[in-house]
Order: C-alpha cells, then structure tokens, then sequence
C-alpha cells in the first residue's frame, strides 16, 4: 500500500520552521509603533490646536511609546529566543553523544535519531522530534538536520551539524565521528558560558553608567542651573543666556537633556549587547529596559514638580 503524502498548509510550514510565532510578534510590534507614531503626530505642534490631546501625555511621550514598542517586543522576543538556544546549545552535547552510542549499538542513523526523540533533552526535545517528523515526512536525515541548524542557528549547532553531515557521508566508523563531535560541542558550550560571565562586570558598568548620566543630569537642572538662572537674573551673568536674557531656557535644557539621556540609553543597551554576546541585536532588550527607566525618571520628576517642563515633555 502506497503511503499518500498529504501537503502541509502555509501555517504549518511556518510552525515547524520556527517561523511563525516571529511574525505574529513582528507584526504585533509593528502596529504597536505605527499607532503610536500616529498618535505622536497628530498631538504634535504641527497642529495648532492639536488634534488629539491626552494629558499627561506629549507626542514626545507617544514618540518614546512608539520606540518602546518595536524595542521592547522584539527585545523580549530575542531574549526568549537566545534563552532558549542557551540551554539548547547546553543539551546538545548530549544529543549528539546519545547517538554515538546508538551507532555503536548497531542501530542505523535514522532509528538513532527516532530513538533520541523519545528522550528528555529539555528545550531541545521538540527540535529532535521535529527533525524525527521531517524524516517521516521524506526528507533525508542530511535535509532534516540542515533545517534543524537553520531554526536554531547557532555556530555550535551549524559545525556539529555539518561535521555529522560529513560523516555519514564519508562512511567509515560514524560513531567515533559523533563521539568526537559530542566533546567538541561540550567544549564550545563551556567556553560560550565562561565568556558570558567573564561579561558581566562589563554589563554592570554601562548600566551603572547610564543610572549615574540620568542622576548627574537630575542634580545639574535641578540645583545647579536654578542657581545659575538667578544670578543670571540679577545682572551678574546675563551673557549666559540663562533666565529672562533672551537664551534657552531651563525647561528647554530639560527636554534637550531628556533627549541626550535616551539616546544615550538607546547605545548604552546595544553595546551591552555585543559585550554580552557578541551580537548588537541581543542588545535591544537593554535597550528597552534603559530607555524606559530613562524615560520615567525624568516624566515623574516633571509630573511632581522636580524638574520643570516645557510643554514638551
């Protein structure tokens, strides 16, 4: 009896290529910043009088809502995503020595990889078993294990993979192959995780360094440039600008280092990023996390009367 193959739907697809779920959330973030970005605009001083209106809101507040959407989605969605391959990548040794020995029992590679699947591999369980249905499904072990790396993607998983690749392949005894592939991703996998906590420190000064820019700025426009601005006002130092010598303002100096601040934030994160894992991307989560305090540190000063506003923000 011949075995139909039935097609799967785009969906399904989508699911088993670990694709899906990052376009439901890519879209989510998208839409989370155009109405935001929308909403920034139309309560702008482009209009006059504004369009929409939401106290204690300012379409500076609704810009930094747009930037915190994209920013904080896929943020937590890389941070969930690297999480999960970090203890993927800490299980995959095993994997790969469980095979080993299966080839060393006599078992082919097909019933070697069927037989892991039924396994306790943690987070790397319903990769095995998706590797399992591809080959049920007609795909050869070679293509089933290359889709595998792309989902993950990882240079520890890429290497393993295409060094197994290469083994069967080549013939002769797989098993020493797999065994050496095994020791070697145990080795990667170890040196990954000593490199992420000799980072630490590093992480801790550029956060500590971003909290201590927020507090300089907060004791400069709250002390120091009030008792600036009344000299100014006497006529001991009205070239500075400051007060009512026709310069920028207080509150103007507020906003622009508001702006400063979150820019500053906005880098700080992507560098922890690279510090963290090599990879600016993973850095976004900082990011969000640092604008955001950024952002309600100075919003609450100027709603409890700390810091003076502009109208601005």
């Amino acid at each position: 009896m011949v075995k139909i193959k039935k097609k799967k739907g785009f969906i399904e697809q989508l699911k088993e290529q670990g694709k899906f779920g990052k376009i439901v959330l890519y879209t989510v973030a998208s839409v989370g910043v155009a109405i935001f970005a929308i909403l920034s605009i139309l309560s702008s001083p482009l209009f006059s009088p504004p369009i929409i209106s939401i106290p204690p809101f300012t379409f500076v507040d609704f810009l930094v809502f747009a930037i915190l959407s994209g920013t904080g989605i896929f943020g937590g969605y890389e941070y969930a995503r690297m999480r999960k391959i970090k203890k993927i990548n800490e299980r995959f040794p095993d994997f790969v020595r469980d095979l080993a020995e299966s080839r060393r029992a006599g078992l082919t590679f097909v019933k070697a990889i069927m037989l892991a699947s039924k396994g306790n591999y943690g987070e790397l369980t319903p990769e095995i078993k998706k590797i399992c249905n591809a080959i049920s499904w007609g795909s050869s072990v070679e293509d089933a294990l290359n889709q595998f790396a792309k989902r993950v993607n990882t240079k520890l998983v890429r290497r393993t993979v295409s060094l197994i690749n290469e083994a069967s392949k080549g013939g002769g005894n797989v098993a020493d192959v797999l065994e050496a592939a095994a020791i070697d991703a145990r080795e990667i996998a170890t040196l990954q995780l000593e490199r992420r906590n000799s980072m630490f420190p590093y992480l801790a000064i550029i956060y500590i360094g971003a909290f201590a820019f927020i507090a300089i700025i907060l004791v400069i426009t709250n002390s120091i440039l009030p008792s600036m601005s009344s000299i100014s006002e006497t006529g001991a130092s009205a070239a500075m600008g400051f007060g009512g010598g026709g310069g920028i303002s207080i509150p103007d100096l507020v906003t622009v280092f508001f702006s400063a601040a979150f820019i500053q934030a906005l880098g700080s994160g992507i560098i922890a990023g690279v510090f963290e894992t090599g990879s600016p991307v993973s850095g976004i989560k900082h990011s969000f996390i640092l604008a955001l305090t950024t952002w309600l540190v100075f919003k609450i000063a100027v709603l409890i009367g700390m810091l003076p506003s502009s109208g601005i923000l």
